[in-house]
């Protein structure tokens, strides 16, 4: 395995772009719906939750296309299609225009996002691999921090310039051309004839992850419209609260790997807790500071979920052939609960009767403490054991 600082640089700076994706305009909402006064919240939240639209399928095609033509080729193709989609949204006339641009940036990142974490995997192995999933965590919440304070300055300026940040990809497209090698192509067959099983506990542990996701971006995709309604801050506060939440996420990351080995079992248990406590605080708190600090416990806790359920999807995969589509299922799950997060929630104001964000906030509290009662009670479950172990070995 190829272990040069120059390739752990260029595989770990996919995991800068690929948080950008969605999320790093967040703080231009508030300008673009000033600009665009005509379209619901709703609407305007779709420059935010339509790239996961065209994210999902072509993760699938990802698979599809690593088998013919190899990773790097693949990824070289995602980055410029990133690129023309990215910076091209924020010169277009019309909504509608933008949004297409938008999907042109989601299918871009459906054909860079599995490469994140399946180069780790393919190019590195044991502590070394262990560590560098959890570094991209921490390397996706770097890129947002620096694009937070960026796109928030910039949006203040002019909305449209919020979507320069794309230009980052440049580098990356250059990091990886020079020092990634080029992988063999893999054949879409097993090596022996035999069908095998479906691997029932990787794919409950992929729609463990899109639950998470819904929960997760609900935070990216709501927060500048909460704070501008419920008039806490400026324009300008909104890319402040989600640096911190980045901020918390980046170094969570670094801490992970230790967390993992002194809590085993309830390493993901911590990790719901965190998120709970962190939008029960938003839907209760009224003040700036400790909307912060809520913003804070989810972003951090993030970093938690995300490299465990990546290490968990390496250990159940049976072939490298088969985390490669594993790693694509947990990337296609991550954005559909990202795509599906409005309307889930949506959905919840109806059959409950309640709307509003604060609402939105203790519904998801409440979920992820559900979750973590019920992490509690599967741990006097036999399976603990080996679970136990499998968090051992991180």
């Amino acid at each position: 395995m190829k272990s040069s600082s120059k390739l752990k640089a260029a595989v770990l700076s996919i995991s800068l772009i690929t948080i950008l994706g969605s999320t790093a305009v967040s703080p231009a909402l508030a300008g673009i719906k000033t600009a665009f006064p005509m379209y619901s919240d709703a609407m305007i939240q779709m420059v935010l939750t339509i790239p996961p639209l065209f994210i999902i399928p072509c993760c699938f095609l990802c698979n599809v296309m690593t088998a013919r033509w190899g990773k790097k080729n693949v990824l070289i193709v995602g980055i410029i299609l990133y690129l023309i989609g990215g910076i091209g949204a924020g010169a277009m006339p019309g909504f509608y225009a933008m949004l297409a641009a938008r999907a042109l940036l989601g299918a871009a990142c459906g054909l860079i996002t599995p490469m994140a974490q399946a180069l780790i995997s393919s190019n590195f192995e044991g502590e070394t691999r262990d560590r560098l999933m959890s570094y991209s965590a921490s390397a996706s919440y770097l890129m947002g921090i620096i694009s937070s304070f960026a796109v928030a300055w910039l949006a203040a300026y002019n909305w449209r310039m919020a979507f320069l940040i794309y230009l980052i990809a440049l580098a990356v497209l250059i990091l990886n051309l020079r020092y990634l090698p080029k992988d063999k192509v893999q054949q879409m067959v097993y090596e022996t004839g035999e069908k095998q099983k479906p691997n029932w506990k990787a794919y409950l542990v992929i729609g463990g992850m899109a639950l998470i996701n819904v929960a997760f971006y609900t935070f990216s995709t709501s927060i500048a419209l909460y704070l501008k309604g419920e008039a806490i801050g400026n324009d300008t506060t909104s890319g402040y609260v989600v640096s911190v939440f980045m901020a918390a996420g980046f170094f969570m990351g670094f801490a992970v790997p230790g967390i993992r080995k002194r809590a085993k079992y309830f390493t993901v248990t911590i990790a719901c807790l965190m998120m709970g406590a962190g939008y029960a605080g938003l839907a209760a708190l009224h003040t700036l500071l400790l909307i912060i600090v809520s913003a804070a416990l989810i972003g951090a806790s993030y970093s938690i979920f995300y490299s465990s359920v990546f290490l968990k999807i390496s250990r159940l995969s049976r072939s490298e052939r088969e985390n490669t589509k594993l790693v694509t299922f947990t990337t296609a799950g991550m954005f559909l609960g990202q795509t599906v997060s409005v309307y889930l929630l949506q959905a919840a104001e109806w059959i409950f009767h309640m709307s509003g964000y604060r609402f939105r906030f203790a519904f998801l509290a409440g979920g992820l403490m559900i979750a973590v009662i019920v992490a509690v009670i599967g741990y006097f479950f036999p399976d603990r054991h080996a679970e136990t172990h499998t968090a051992a070995a991180g």
